[in-house]
């Protein structure tokens, strides 16, 4: 028997800090609530993995840093989604104190800033 497959669309991958996650919203639930909450309603689910998952990086400043992560990924499948997680990334990483998130769809990995000043992960 032939089996059945459904194509979802490109992979897209992202980080956010771990441990800022467990932060409260305006509204009062956690921020990890928020990110589960965006990613049903717009994705219709997601995978999360947590763990040793851990980044070094130097910003442009020559600064280094370390970061503890969440790691998502969801399926998309055209621009208005891609456009639509990229503003939630932005907005979310904001909220969060992030400079910036990890953003990886298919093979290309971009960040996206947020707009906010770090305040360490």
């Amino acid at each position: 028997m032939k089996p059945r497959e459904q194509r979802l669309g490109e992979a897209a991958v992202f980080l956010l800090p771990s441990l800022k996650l467990k932060k409260r919203s305006d509204g009062g639930a956690p921020m990890e609530e928020k990110v589960h909450r965006f990613l049903m309603e717009t994705f219709g689910g997601y995978t999360a993995a947590a763990g040793n998952i851990f980044g070094y990086w130097v910003d442009e400043h020559g600064r280094h840093s370390y970061g503890e992560h969440r790691q998502f990924l969801v399926a998309i499948e055209g621009e208005e989604k891609r456009t639509r997680l990229a503003e939630f990334l932005a907005e979310i990483g904001r909220e969060l104190g992030e400079e910036s998130v990890l953003l990886q769809i298919g093979g290309t990995v971009s960040l996206i800033w947020t707009g906010a000043r770090p305040t360490g992960s």
